[in-house]
């Protein structure tokens, strides 16, 4: 599975990805309006940042599945995510999931 593959698995099977990215999007519009008025990102921009963001905080579990699976057949992925609830652990790491600042 390519990461591509992986994150669209992810966007449409894990219920904490509009979690994620409620909580993101706040984030980046709250850093947004931090910011001078002359130098305040369109919406188009926010989002894009917001996305990235998910991309960003995604690799490094795909990463972990990537080593684990050896084999980048499709449902040899689902399999394993499925067999070790990985969305599971996903979904309790969201729910403590906050950004500030420091990140």
């Amino acid at each position: 599975m390519t990461y591509k593959e992986f994150l669209e698995y992810l966007e449409n099977n894990f219920d904490g990805y509009e979690v994620f990215m409620e909580k993101a999007a706040a984030y980046q519009q709250s850093k947004n309006q931090k910011r001078p008025a002359k130098s305040r990102w369109n919406e188009n921009k926010v989002q894009k940042a917001t996305n990235e963001m998910w991309k960003k905080s995604m690799q490094p579990l795909y990463d972990n599945l990537k080593r684990e699976i050896k084999s980048s057949i499709s449902y040899k992925w689902t399999e394993y995510i499925e067999q070790h609830e990985v969305l599971e652990g996903l979904r309790d790491a969201m729910a403590d999931l906050s950004f500030d600042e420091a990140s």
